[in-house]
């Protein structure tokens, strides 16, 4: 028997990764939260522009942040829909160098604000997420590690998250 009929060996058969689906459903989960987020705020872009704060480079900022947020989302939520995690997982972390970059001009005009709750928030916001965002991109870019690359662009989205929860709470128990 000829060896070109045989059939191939397990060396030389292709190895498939196995499916990732909670990755999967985590990101269409982050995704589709961030979708509804940006989705909800685009109305802004095609009503009274003086209700957007800035002129100049900070407002020009501010307005491509609120006209990429929704594209990039519904990008991720596409691509973690049809199983493209690593370009889901870029989508995602180039919203979150949006909202860094969407920050910068509140920052430049007034500062970073230490007291209070924003003790914690600002540091997280301004300086580990952003951070997050740029190593998940190029954990997908290399094709490692993508467990962590998905983890890393979802906590920006999770913390948003429970901040909302933690602030419909407060006004529960201690009123508005």
């Amino acid at each position: 028997m000829n060896s070109a009929t045989t059939l191939p060996d397990a060396a030389s058969a292709p190895v498939r990764a196995p499916r990732l689906l909670g990755l999967y459903l985590l990101l269409i989960i982050i995704a589709a939260i961030e979708a509804f987020e940006g989705l909800s705020h685009a109305p802004m872009l095609f009503g009274d522009m003086s209700e957007i704060p800035g002129p100049g480079l900070g407002g020009a900022i501010i307005k491509a942040h609120i006209a990429s947020h929704p594209v990039l989302a519904l990008a991720a939520l596409g691509f973690a829909t049809v199983g493209r995690l690593r370009y889901a997982i870029m989508a995602l972390g180039a919203l979150v160098l949006m909202n860094w970059l969407n920050y910068m001009p509140s920052v430049v005009r007034h500062g970073l604000d230490f007291g209070g709750l924003s003790a914690l928030q600002t540091p997280v916001q301004i300086i580990a997420f952003p951070l997050m965002g740029a190593c998940a991109i190029a954990l997908a870019a290399r094709k490692e590690r993508l467990g962590l690359a998905t983890l890393l662009v979802s906590m920006p989205t999770l913390f948003d998250v429970l901040a909302v929860i933690a602030f419909g709470i407060s006004v529960l128990l201690y009123g508005f």
